[in-house]
């Protein structure tokens, strides 16, 4: 059976639960101002994201594996972050707000791990250990079958709608002639798209052109793989989410042009919809 590793950083807890009286010893009266000061000097200001990392292994070698895909799962299954791990098997993913989640890693050459759900409660950063199963090997075996048609899954459909031409495409071949390194620089000179920076952040995020006049400086919808993520802006922008090397396709809609398909919820600030090269 797969089993998630559950460690709440102990670091974390001392700063973000005040109640604790291992974390730090009440002041004296008349020394709270002084202790606030040194507190916030040595440890900086208090964060109330949830954020959750650790690393992802391999159970049998406990080596790290690297460009393996977790996905941050709300309750309902809907994906509300995602991350890449990096060489050494990290990542690091930002839950946009307390709650019950649970884990997805996809790897290749590794059997897909659905982690059970946990707690994230509310500025409390989260260490989850994560160990998934290589493929078992199995021996050659020989396959008759009557050849049926094609089903197109439905990646099928950014092409289809890329002969249409209603929106803005870009391709795989277009996306890797850009040479961009962050996810914001391929859509950057594309018609329709603004690329602004988001306040506080070295990041930057999305706006379409003409959402304005409808609904103000107003995120677009973001989907992936035809799951609707929500706001463009979730995980603190794209750039944190997707890579261009990852990615398939992009299709960018203004308000006035988005498809039938991803005009669920609130559309009026455009769609961004993109396809990785995991998509089905």
């Amino acid at each position: 059976m797969r089993q998630l590793r559950h460690f709440l950083s102990v670091e974390a807890c001392r700063l973000s639960d005040p109640s604790s009286t291992k974390a730090l010893s009440m002041p004296r009266r008349g020394s709270t101002v002084a202790w606030i000061l040194a507190a916030f000097i040595a440890f900086g200001p208090v964060v109330y994201g949830q954020t959750v990392q650790g690393t992802v292994t391999d159970h049998q070698t406990r080596q790290p594996v690297p460009e393996a895909t977790v996905l941050l799962l709300t309750a309902s299954g809907s994906v509300r972050s995602m991350a890449l791990t990096g060489p050494d098997g990290s990542y690091s993913i930002i839950a946009p707000g307390p709650g019950t989640y649970s884990i997805r890693v996809d790897a290749a050459g590794y059997n897909t791990l659905n982690g059970e759900p946990f707690l994230a409660p509310a500025g409390r950063m989260l260490e989850i250990g994560l160990e998934i199963w290589s493929l078992t090997e199995l021996a050659p075996v020989v396959v008759e079958a009557e050849a049926q048609p094609f089903a197109p899954g439905p990646v099928q459909g950014f092409y289809e709608r890329m002969e249409v031409g209603r929106g803005e495409f870009l391709s795989r071949e277009d996306i890797e002639q850009k040479g961009a390194t962050r996810f914001t620089e391929v859509l950057r000179l594309v018609r329709g798209v603004t690329i602004v920076p988001i306040r506080g952040s070295p990041h930057y995020t999305v706006r379409m052109k003409g959402a304005a006049r409808l609904a103000g400086d107003c995120p677009p919808v973001l989907w992936v793989d035809d799951v609707r993520w929500g706001s463009i802006d979730i995980g603190g922008g794209p750039d944190r989410e997707l890579f261009p090397h990852d990615i398939e396709g992009i299709e960018i809609y203004t308000p006035s042009s988005v498809p039938a398909d991803f005009a669920t919820g609130n559309s009026m600030c455009g769609v961004v919809v993109v396809w990785t090269k995991r998509a089905p």
